[in-house]
């Protein structure tokens, strides 16, 4: 039973490797603004986008042109896939147990994958998001086949296609920084960004009552227990996701409090040092003021204190011009 209830709460190391077919030059556009955040991005912080990195184009522009140039020439079919976009990270708990110069060698590795697979020219583009809870790659390949047609048949047309590709990253890639392959043959489904924040959104899941089977006439204990924890997870799996995405959001907003209390921080250093600089400028000014008012009294009373000055102003000049020579 204790089994059981490990496969819900137990995380792994796991490898994460997704595509999506990009069908148009006009959906390649649109998912690029996404990538280098030239649009609305509701799940990423802005305060955080300055650690993003792009690898090669460093806009939306650029990269559709280094896009352009990769496309073969002539005429391309209507049911063409123009690009493949790939997202590759890992399981929450393995991305943040790794510091940054970790993450960097997982994603350069991944990058290297992409560049046998697809040719280096066929990378248009690659860049790493760190605004996100998770950190993780975009990528966008031209997949052009052998002959330098459009073809994502050639990468994508074999049955398990997919599934074959996400082993071979993990051999290749993975295993080198301790990811492993989820469950193959796995019938889970990806999340997507709008399931995500509707259970960030969801009213927190009060306590509910669990309904327990009963025992049936020549059941083991151990078939009973496992078919008792199969049901109870099955009723707490809902609550459980609602709750995981919940505290992913809590410490999102628990980093944006950082880089706020860090800003304050900083402008009240910058407002201290303003504050010592005018106080020093004001004391400096003041000091001229008077040594002015002196010289105008001299001049003002005439006579002797005058010529006083007089003199000490030749004596004065006399010095700098020995000092030139």
């Amino acid at each position: 039973m204790l089994g059981v209830f490990a496969v819900l709460f137990c995380t792994m190391n796991k490898a994460i490797l997704r595509i999506q077919k990009l069908k148009s030059p006009v959906a390649v556009r649109r998912s690029m603004l996404h990538a280098f955040r030239e649009q609305d991005t509701p799940n990423a912080d802005p305060a955080l986008t300055q650690n993003n990195t792009h690898i090669g184009p460093q806009n939306a522009a650029e990269a559709i042109q280094q896009f352009n140039t990769a496309l073969p020439e002539g005429k391309i079919r209507k049911n063409a896939v123009w690009a493949v976009e790939y997202l590759i990270t890992a399981s929450p708990e393995a991305m943040a147990s790794k510091d940054r110069a970790a993450q960097d060698a997982y994603f350069g590795d991944a990058l290297a994958w992409l560049h046998d697979k697809h040719g280096v020219d066929n990378v248009v583009y690659a860049g790493i998001h760190r605004d996100e809870t998770t950190p993780h790659m975009y990528a966008y390949a031209v997949p052009k086949d052998e002959r330098g047609k459009l073809n994502c048949r050639a990468f994508f047309g074999e049955k398990d296609a997919l599934s074959k590709m996400q082993t071979h990253f993990v051999e290749r890639v993975g295993h080198k920084h301790a990811l492993e392959r989820g469950v193959e043959g796995s019938k889970a489904h990806h999340t997507n960004i709008r399931q995500y924040y509707g259970r960030v959104n969801a009213a927190t899941p009060k306590t509910r009552d669990i309904d327990v089977p009963e025992g049936k006439w020549f059941e083991s204990k151990q078939t009973y227990g496992e078919r008792v924890a199969q049901t109870v997870l099955d009723q707490l799996a809902p609550e459980v996701l609602i709750l995981r995405a919940k505290a992913q959001q809590t410490d999102l907003a628990l980093q944006k409090a950082k880089v706020a209390e860090q800003a304050k921080t900083l402008a009240q250093m910058q407002l201290q040092r303003g504050e010592s600089r005018l106080r020093t400028e004001q004391k400096i000014t003041q000091d001229k003021m008077e040594k002015a008012k002196e010289l105008i009294n001299i001049v003002v009373k005439g006579g002797e204190p005058l010529l006083k000055l007089q003199e000490e102003i030749k004596r004065q000049h006399q010095k700098n011009r020995d000092r030139s020579r």
